[in-house]
């Protein structure tokens, strides 16, 4: 055994347990949702779990083990550098609360602010919402991916939100082309639904988000763009075992049923018509 720093215990990483089973022993629940029997005497398992629940200071050579596998470590936290986020939102929207809480520096800039304007704020991520079909003056702002800015974009068309890849690669005409391009013969149809809401002309019921659609919208964003913060991509688990990126998935949401549906999305070749 050795001395460990008491400033800095060990602990099961976020998503683990240890337990113990009648007649098998005990268990290990790894992070991804994996169970696995631990082979470990009684007296080494013993002090296995007193260092883990903090109730001595020295450390049993069998929890290096643990650390090796990855099954030890504290919650990750939003990185400082890329903390700073430009929210275009309303200043009610959620978004910079939930945001805060989740460690991020939010600064809220007006719906029709440039690039320029963006840029000034130095930030490193830009979360925009659109409480309607995504407005055309987002193309221009893809140009914030060449800034080394992440830009996130969600929308909602009648009572679905589309929750755009967190560019990266994939930008927000990528979006709009490969969309277009799925519709098919109704193409015209969906191309014409967004201009018609942009300038107006487009009826629609009351379908505007509530405070609990804009609490799920929020979450939904903040998870992406942490996900994006903390460079975690894949998120494999044994719950879901073949997760879209979220710099490469475009995601639905349906506000009344709460559905979610996720699509792959592949930047447009600069060479495609």
């Amino acid at each position: 055994m050795r001395q460990r720093d008491a400033a800095a215990p060990p602990r099961l990483r976020p998503g683990c347990s240890v337990f113990t089973v009648d007649g098998r022993g005990a268990v290990l629940r790894d992070a991804a949702g994996a169970m696995f029997d631990i082979a470990l005497p009684g007296n080494e398992l013993a002090a296995v779990r007193s260092a883990l629940a903090g109730e001595n200071g020295v450390e049993p050579e069998a929890l290096a083990a643990f650390r090796q596998a990855g099954h030890l470590g504290a919650r990750a936290t939003w990185p400082a550098e890329r903390a700073r986020v430009v929210v275009l939102a309303r200043e009610d929207a959620p978004f910079c609360e939930a945001l805060r809480r989740a460690g991020a520096d939010p600064v809220v800039v007006p719906a029709t602010s440039t690039a320029a304007d963006i840029l000034a704020c130095d930030p490193a991520a830009v979360c925009a919402w659109s409480d309607g079909p995504a407005p055309s003056a987002w193309r221009e702002l893809d140009v914030l991916v060449d800034h080394g800015v992440a830009w996130q974009r969600a929308s909602r068309e009648g009572r679905h939100v589309l929750v755009e890849p967190v560019a990266g690669e994939v930008r927000h005409r990528d979006v709009v082309a490969r969309r277009l391009a799925a519709a098919g013969s109704g193409h015209r149809h969906l191309a014409e639904f967004w201009a018609q809401h942009d300038t107006g002309e487009a009826l629609h019921g009351d379908e505007d988000a509530d405070p609990s659609d804009l609490a799920l919208v929020a979450a939904l964003l903040v998870n992406d763009l942490r996900a994006w913060a903390l460079g975690s991509r894949s998120g494999e688990s044994a719950f879901h075992p073949l997760p879209l990126p979220v710099d490469r998935r475009l995601r639905v949401v349906d506000l009344d049923t709460g559905a979610i549906s996720d699509h792959p999305v592949l930047p447009v070749p600069a060479s495609a018509p």
